[in-house]
């Protein structure tokens, strides 16, 4: 948190203003306020009139003259100033052409403008229904003042780490049950289910998983948690679930069956590398995904709620990093981002950031947290250092996520909680 402090030596040569009591110094200083205010707003509208000229020229070829209702959305990172002085040029360009704007029980067509933008431009789409007819949509695209990819928004979020288990087998995945008094732990060859005993995991029960095919290198599996029986175990090419046969077991089928992810998300697995595919993603959930009914091949994705849409994040195999708000998809080149990342609720900042690996300094891996408030990531964390190399990534609880590295030292893999909160 940012302080005030005083600046040795300085003495004001004047005297501080006194306010009277019919509140004259108050209301001088509340005009002088407004002044710069609207000489901001008129400052940021003479950028602006080029640009909603044009778009306000389209919107009102489809309208003709006439009443029509306008709102204006901002996904963008135009300052308010900058959304009201669009918003004054807009209007006036409509008015000059005939156009009355009016509440929407009294107008013969809609146009709802939304402000976005990329890495290069801000585009700002008007969609436009004139009666009950067909909705039309227009765009203008402007371009934006050069800008890094990655900011730095100081330290908003610090992390803790709690070691959960720890096995020489590859830790896949876990899952908590009964609300965290047993647990579950996935790798390539079984089921292991644990319970808590005086602060301590004990193994209770192993359960084989059944496979005929030779998995890859890269091995990677995911467990959910059932809604009628108690887990689905996902790995490439097999889907295995618990039944009761006397005892409890997995049935295990070789199928390619696409993954549950976060956010409602689903997505096919290539079963002889380590990624998702550019298979159609299975978005009935996700409604932000749906004009985007493919993406490029992804190791992991972290969908972003946000107040009316999910900003969908997604870490590509070719090592770039893909956002989708439902309206433009941006992509973001030289992020220092691993392939792992997830969606993290902190509260901190927009609420939902990105958890992602990295590389630290001396080259172990790490864990830390970034906003995207106007659309690109800004670091809120420091980064949280781990004692060898991230493999999974997943998301956990408010403000939770599980974290699997592969500690090469004590030759076995850790699996850590990691618990977030706001801080300075």
């Amino acid at each position: 948190m940012r302080s005030v402090k005083q600046i040795a030596g300085y003495n004001p040569g004047t005297q501080p203003m006194s306010f009277h009591r019919d509140g004259t110094a108050r209301s001088a200083a509340w005009l002088v306020a407004c002044a710069f205010f609207f000489l901001g707003v008129a400052g940021a509208a003479s950028s602006w009139t080029e640009p909603g000229r044009d778009l306000a020229g389209k919107i009102a070829e489809i309208t003709g003259p006439g009443v029509v209702a306008m709102e204006v959305g901002n996904r963008s990172s135009l300052s308010k100033a900058d959304v009201a002085a669009l918003r004054t040029v807009l209007e006036g360009e409509l008015t000059a052409r005939g156009v009355h704007l009016a509440p929407g029980d009294h107008a013969a067509a809609q146009v709802t403008v939304t402000l976005s933008e990329n890495v290069r431009e801000y585009v700002w789409v008007a969609e436009v229904r004139v009666g009950q007819s067909e909705k039309s949509v227009v765009m203008v695209a402007v371009a934006r003042p050069e800008s890094g990819v990655l900011q730095t928004a100081g330290s908003g979020v610090t992390m803790r780490k709690q070691l959960l288990w720890a096995q020489e087998e590859a830790i896949l995945d876990l899952a908590a049950l009964d609300s965290g008094a047993h647990m579950a732990v996935l790798d390539g060859n079984k089921v292991t289910l644990l319970r808590l005993e005086k602060g301590r995991w004990q193994k209770d029960q192993e359960l084989p998983v059944q496979h005929a095919q030779a998995w890859p290198r890269d091995l990677r599996g995911r467990l959910v948690v059932g809604r009628d029986h108690l887990l689905d175990a996902y790995l490439p090419g097999v889907v295995c679930s618990t039944a009761q046969h006397g005892a409890l077991a997995l049935d295990c089928s070789a199928k390619d069956e696409a993954w549950p992810l976060d956010g409602g998300l689903r997505a096919v697995l290539d079963a002889k590398r380590n990624y998702f595919t550019e298979t159609p993603l299975l978005a009935m959930e996700a409604p932000s995904l749906r004009k985007y009914p493919t993406t490029s091949a992804f190791y992991s994705a972290a969908p972003l709620p946000r107040e009316k849409y999910t900003l969908w994040v997604f870490a590509s195999v070719d090592g770039s990093v893909h956002a989708l708000d439902g309206m433009t998809e941006q992509i973001w080149r030289g992020v220092p981002w691993g392939s792992e990342i997830a969606a993290v609720h902190t509260g901190c900042g927009s609420g939902w950031q990105v958890a992602a690996s990295g590389k630290t300094d001396t080259g172990g891996d790490q864990l830390q947290v970034y906003d995207v408030p106007d659309r690109e990531p800004m670091a809120m964390s420091a980064g949280l250092s781990f004692p060898g190399r991230i493999t999974a990534l997943w998301g956990g609880p408010e403000a939770q996520t599980l974290v699997v590295i592969h500690n090469e030292e004590a030759s076995r893999y850790e699996a850590y909680r990691v618990l977030f909160t706001c801080g300075d």
